[in-house]
């Protein structure tokens, strides 16, 4: 066979397209916490892979829902080569979620478009605010951490953020026992005294009916003054002496008798506010209006202590000295009756032993 002159056969080229296939997979999506607590910042990766044969370069968008969250991630990838990771900052949602991560934009055009969206299961994020392990909807108190739950008085309110845990109507800040509803005690301020010398007045005592009652025994003096000594007599007092106020004007005072005085508070106490009084020996009051009787002579501070209803403390106080040379004292009274018996025995004496003395001049 013959073939003709000029005609040369060559075998047909084998060509093959280059692809270009970027992949996302839900299963490469993931947190940087394990836990996902609700109002937590946290961070999601996303994980892309290229399984084509051309290298590619791609943006990468998260969504949660219909929201687009921060914004788009850039990737770069080699044929076949090592995976890339993108992230975004996240903060947790109340309710379930899930994420969605797309790639768009490829450079060149990806030809397998099915691989570049992935979708996560839905979440179930916790709400726990205060991280005890405690759910918000069971826990008493939800911003502070109390895992153990401890609610001393059973008012729903946990201990760790109820501010009375034993709801005695006293702060726990000012509660020497806080969880102890038995002891209700409010202290009283430390206040700097202001002494003060009583008034005295007419030396008539009228003392009212019913404060005979009120008033305590007298202390026994231990060294009571001897009868040598000059010392004043202090006359009675009036009942209707002034009403006195005291440095602050927190509180009144009326002196009753000898050692007796009328206490109140300059205000009618409101709700929230507590008070109490300490008269300086070792008797206290939460009364507004009280009449008390010191134990004995000396010199008492009576300080009136106020709590408002923010817990803030204010303290008034007055110092009183009572005396004991005073005619409502019984030992004075006492010590009176010694002295005249004993002027009048002396007296006697004296007279005696003078007409001893002159009957013996007149025999010599």
């Amino acid at each position: 066979m013959l073939i003709p002159t000029g005609l040369v056969l060559f075998p047909a080229p084998f060509a093959r397209a280059a692809s270009v296939d970027l992949s996302l997979d839900s299963k490469n999506i993931s947190f940087s916490s394990s836990t996902l607590y609700i109002g937590d910042s946290v961070r999601i990766y996303a994980r892309v892979r290229n399984v084509g044969d051309t290298d590619a370069s791609a943006t990468v968008l998260f969504y949660q829902g219909g929201m687009i969250i921060g914004q788009s991630q850039s990737v770069s990838l080699r044929a076949n080569g090592n995976p890339d990771d993108v992230y975004v900052d996240f903060v947790v949602p109340e309710g379930s979620f899930n994420i969605r991560a797309v790639l768009q934009g490829s450079t060149p055009q990806d030809t397998n478009p099915d691989n570049d969206v992935a979708i996560t299961p839905l979440y179930e994020p916790i709400a726990d605010a205060d991280r005890d392990g405690i759910l918000d909807a069971n826990d008493s108190c939800v911003n502070d951490s109390n895992a153990e739950q401890i609610d001393t008085d059973g008012d729903g309110k946990g201990d760790a953020c109820d501010t009375d845990d034993d709801n005695d109507g006293v702060l726990d800040v000012h509660d020497p026992a806080p969880v102890d509803k038995a002891v209700t005690g409010i202290p009283v301020p430390v206040a700097v005294p202001v002494k003060v010398k009583i008034p005295l007045a007419s030396s008539t005592t009228t003392v009212p009916a019913g404060v005979a009652e009120k008033v305590a025994e007298t202390s026994p003096v231990s060294s009571p003054v001897a009868p040598t000594e000059a010392a004043p007599i202090v006359p009675s007092v009036n009942t209707t002496s002034k009403l006195s106020l005291s440095p602050l004007a927190r509180f009144s005072w009326k002196q009753i008798d000898w050692r007796t005085y009328e206490f109140t508070l300059a205000q009618q106490p409101v709700d929230g506010v507590r008070f109490g009084w300490d008269f300086g020996d070792g008797a206290t009051s939460a009364q507004p209006k009280i009449t008390h009787a010191f134990s004995g002579p000396g010199t008492y501070t009576v300080t009136l202590g106020i709590i408002d209803a923010d817990g803030k403390s204010i303290s008034d106080a007055q110092t009183f000295d009572v005396s004991f040379f005073h005619l409502d004292n019984p030992q004075v009274i006492a010590l009176v009756g010694v002295l005249i018996a004993a002027l009048f025995a002396f007296g006697f004496a004296f007279i005696k032993l003078r007409k001893i003395y002159d009957k013996g001049a007149l025999h010599e």
